[in-house]
């Protein structure tokens, strides 16, 4: 096994862009039109709001070229690709009344970039391109606007690389895979040049999602989103005593012997490979966090209807899935996190301003601030491949790839969820994603623990089922050490420590303690009245108020407002008979 980082890659010949004059490229669609947005795109308007300039909200990537290709190729596919999908040649209105404007007909820039005299060739293209891509990110648009193309070209006007930059309320992943297949496929075949026939197109979905059914689809997400949201933790996974660092980081997995094991235990389970990684590492965080029901947030790319398997626009949202570990087999884990993804993306259509508003309303009645992680997002195909599946491998072969094993560590863009898996690649090799919004909360060391127990998992379950205590024994991570100060309420682990310095922090100068139960109750606050707090209401607020700043806390499930405090505030019969006592949740329901 090795460690690198990106910077540590292959060494690359040296590029240098100079920007020439843009090509124009002239689209004519079947039709120019208005509407509202679609879901999908709500979602991103959502998403978005608090951070503008987020480095998603334009995605900037390759687009595939042969050898060969020249300029006008480019803008020939270009300009068949516009025609053909209204989400490309479409401008968005976002404020009070969010709409899609599409152009019947238009004339896109092609941006050239020179990479000037020498010889450049098919082998300069991931150099070539990885430069574009950064070349065009520094130039992206902004979020209302659709696409914008650039090509590298050699001396003799060779296209030597291409990038694009799509503003995601136009495109999702799924979508822009849809593009550089069809992209490809016309620079390969120019006979593939001819807009063709009518598509599905974003107006047409928001339609569709306008009607009584769609409406009703989208209702029935929502609430099992609720039901879901009432059951997730707060933060599931929090390491006691860190201290943010402000560094972010993604450590990947890049794995031979991890692919290999995930096509024989798919051969033996008709599960999908993204969910037989994503079993092994619920495994992981079960026996690290102590959880045995692990509730956390997914990406669902929602291209289920026929009719949107070729759709360019932008589909996936956030779903929450359950993965009960327990005490399961390997193999009965796999095809339990598989059916438990299924329901989970089944259910992530819905409109995004309602699903924050029930999330407010949501972390005001249980005392919290989501996180949402571990995310979990996976950019392979969620459905069982035969042919891959085929495939056996002997151990001594999984076992000689360990060996060429690869960890490999970049720094990242600034992200709010704590945890954040990715899975981008089950073919010939797994590559696994495990970013931290903070290494002073989740160090590198702990990412790397964790990836490389999720290969052990999956390259012992090649040769066979594993048992629960096989599973333990493979994963070979203690739990979390959790001191007596932590309690588990509400699905959330909490460090009565904290919950004492949130206290102390919101309610000052009342004088307040925590008793991790009192009376059956759980989380229970006795604290002075001040001319800030004489209700349980306003001491809620204000202890939601301060909760962002601690991790590891929930607000009180009870308040008990008293005119004085006992010589032994820790002593919770001691408190005198107080003036006011509630949960201070009653404003949630307007009372």
């Amino acid at each position: 096994m090795t460690t690198s980082t990106d910077t540590g890659r292959n060494r690359r010949r040296r590029v240098r862009l100079t920007p020439a004059e843009p090509v124009p490229v002239a689209f004519t669609g079947r039709r120019a039109g208005e509407g509202p947005l679609t879901l999908g795109q709500l979602n991103t308007v959502q998403w978005l709001k608090p951070t503008p300039d987020h480095f998603a909200a334009v995605l900037c990537v390759e687009l595939p070229v042969p050898g060969g290709v020249s300029t006008d190729d480019v803008a020939e596919a270009l300009a068949v690709l516009v025609s053909r999908h209204e989400g490309l040649r479409t401008t968005y209105v976002v404020g009070e009344r969010p709409r899609q404007v599409v152009a019947g007909t238009g004339v896109l820039a092609l941006d050239v970039c020179s990479l000037g005299e020498g010889s450049w060739g098919p082998r300069d293209r991931p150099a070539v391109a990885a430069k574009l891509v950064g070349w065009l990110r520094e130039r992206r648009g902004t979020v209302a606007t659709a696409l914008r193309v650039a090509v590298a070209t050699a001396g003799d006007g060779t296209v030597v690389a291409c990038a694009a930059g799509f503003s995601h309320l136009a495109v999702d992943l799924g979508a822009i895979e849809v593009v550089k297949r069809e992209f490809a496929g016309m620079l390969a075949d120019p006979a593939l040049r001819q807009v063709g026939p009518p598509r599905h197109q974003p107006l047409d979905q928001a339609e569709l999602e306008a009607t009584p059914a769609g409406r009703r689809r989208a209702e029935s997400a929502l609430d099992y989103l609720e039901g879901q949201s009432r059951r997730i933790p707060r933060c599931l996974y929090a390491l006691p005593g860190r201290r943010a660092s402000g560094e972010s980081l993604a450590v990947e997995l890049s794995s031979a012997a991890a692919a290999m094991a995930v096509r024989q235990v798919a051969a033996r389970t008709r599960a999908s490979r993204s969910a037989i990684v994503l079993g092994a590492v619920c495994a992981v965080l079960s026996q690290r966090t102590g959880y045995r029901e692990l509730v956390f947030p997914l990406l669902s790319s929602n291209r289920f209807d026929r009719r949107l398997a070729g759709y360019v626009g932008t589909l996936a949202q956030g779903g929450i899935v359950t993965v009960e570990v327990g005490d399961r087999t390997f193999d009965a884990l796999v095809k339990h996190t598989w059916t438990s993804v299924l329901e989970a993306s089944r259910h992530a259509g819905y409109d995004g301003a309602e699903r924050a508003a029930m999330g407010e309303r949501l972390e005001r009645e249980r005392g919290l601030r989501f996180l949402y992680d571990p995310l979990f997002n996976s950019l392979v195909p969620e459905s069982w491949s035969g042919a891959n599946a085929g495939v056996r491998h002997r151990p001594e072969e999984i076992t000689a790839a360990l060996a060429h094993t690869e960890l490999r560590w970049r720094p990242v863009h600034r992200n709010g969820t704590p945890v954040r898996f990715g899975l981008t690649q089950v073919d010939d090799r797994v590559r696994l994603d495990l970013w931290s919004a903070d290494t002073g909360l989740v160090p590198r060391s702990e990412m790397e623990s964790l990836l490389l127990a999720v290969e052990r998992l999956l390259v012992d379950a090649a040769s066979g089922d594993l048992d629960p205590e096989r599973i333990r024994d493979l994963v070979g991570l203690d739990p979390i050490a959790r001191g007596a100060d932590w309690v588990l309420v509400d699905s959330c682990w909490v460090d009565l420590v904290e919950v004492q310095r949130l206290l102390d922090e919101a309610l000052g100068p009342s004088v307040a303690r925590v008793h991790a139960s009192v009376d059956g109750r759980p989380l229970v606050a006795h604290l002075t009245a001040t001319d800030a707090v004489r209700t349980p209401e306003q001491a809620h607020a204000l202890c939601m108020a301060a909760l962002p700043d601690h991790l590891n806390a929930l607000t009180p499930r009870y308040y008990v407002v008293c005119a004085t405090a006992p010589p032994d505030p820790a002593d919770p019969a001691a408190w005198p008979t107080p003036l006011s006592a509630g949960t201070g949740r009653s404003f949630v329901d307007g009372t």
